[in-house]
């Protein structure tokens, strides 16, 4: 294990302001929460909260209306047009919201909501992208790699047209039972220097707004070769010049199982872990080690897109909301 040296003379409230300089560069402060109305998906809540507080950000409830064909509940002959049942839905969505809104208020949670029709994943991606909304948190159980070959659930949607980053809480692997949680102690950020090219700044930001160590995995054992000393120096001062204690831990064998074992042994903590958000037909039948991670993860994990991914497909949200607005 490699730690970084004691050089950092900042107090911690310096260290933590800087943070927050830092996270809401990354509009950290802007937080977008879709939910449908069941108690599952607002399991993501405490997180997305506690990110809020660190940030003295606002939290965004967003919810998606499907699109009602004029065909669809009509009787033969006749054309149904599907405004008064659009209202409807609109009305106990935002009834939903405002409710929800008001259990967060007495927390000091700022939150507000929005409502779009179209498809959930698609309006997602594209309030996040174009309403410059820093991390997408969510409530989702991954589907098996077996399953998504036939159906995709929102999860792998978002994976495949998210600009910004995913803030992922699965609800079947921890319960919270009523009980909000503790911010973490530490972050575990795997993968080699590349990899974590994405994630660090992400990492630092939280990491020092939260007032968590970070700890960073990197695969096989570790060698005196110039170039990995160098490599594990640069990204321990990396750190160390945001004022964030970090260490680096070499991964015992397989990447993905080992970070799983740390997160187990340190209840509460995070990942952070960047990705080139791969999908289709070889992400169904093999997966990433993002993927294999998220699917997997004891607590909550941060997916965040690598540089060239986030510029792809912030230019394509903006390019349809275009496409659309001139449409119309």
């Amino acid at each position: 294990m490699t730690q970084q040296s004691e050089s950092n003379t900042r107090t911690l409230d310096e260290v933590r302001r800087q943070a927050v300089g830092r996270g809401n560069a990354l509009n950290l402060d802007r937080i977008l929460v879709p939910l449908d109305g069941a108690h599952r998906s607002e399991q993501i809540l405490p997180f997305a909260s506690m990110i809020a507080d660190w940030f003295s950000g606002e939290i965004t409830l967003f919810h998606s209306l499907p699109s009602t064909h004029p065909a669809r509940g009509a009787r033969p002959g006749q054309v149904h047009y599907p405004d008064a049942p659009h209202d409807r839905g609109a009305a106990l969505a935002a009834a939903y919201l405002e409710e929800v809104v008001s259990r967060l208020g007495p927390h000091g949670v700022k939150s507000r909501w929005g409502i779009a029709t179209g498809h959930a994943a698609e309006m997602i991606t594209s309030r996040s992208a174009t309403s410059s909304f820093g991390i997408v948190a969510i409530a989702a159980v991954p589907r098996s790699r077996s399953r998504r070959l036939f159906s995709l659930g929102l999860l792998d949607q978002l994976w495949k047209t998210t600009a910004v980053p995913l803030l992922i809480f699965n609800p079947r692997n921890v319960s919270l039972n009523g009980a909000p949680p503790r911010a973490p102690k530490s972050l575990i950020v795997p993968g080699g220097r590349r990899t974590t090219d994405s994630a660090m700044s992400m990492a630092s930001a939280l990491a020092g707004a939260g007032r968590s160590a970070v700890k960073l995995v990197l695969p096989g054992t570790r060698t005196d070769a110039d170039s990995a000393v160098a490599t594990e120096n640069e990204i321990l001062e990396f750190f160390s010049d945001d004022g964030v204690v970090a260490e680096i831990e070499r991964a015992e064998g397989n990447l993905v199982e080992h970070v799983h074992s740390l997160q187990v042994a340190n209840p509460g903590s995070w990942i952070v872990v960047g990705s080139k958000m791969r999908s289709g037909f070889s992400r169904s039948v093999f997966g990433s080690s993002a993927d294999r991670l998220a699917r997997d993860a004891a607590g909550p994990i941060v997916i965040v897109p690598n540089a060239k991914v986030t510029r792809q497909r912030m230019r394509a949200a903006h390019d349809a909301t275009r496409d659309l607005a001139t449409s119309l």
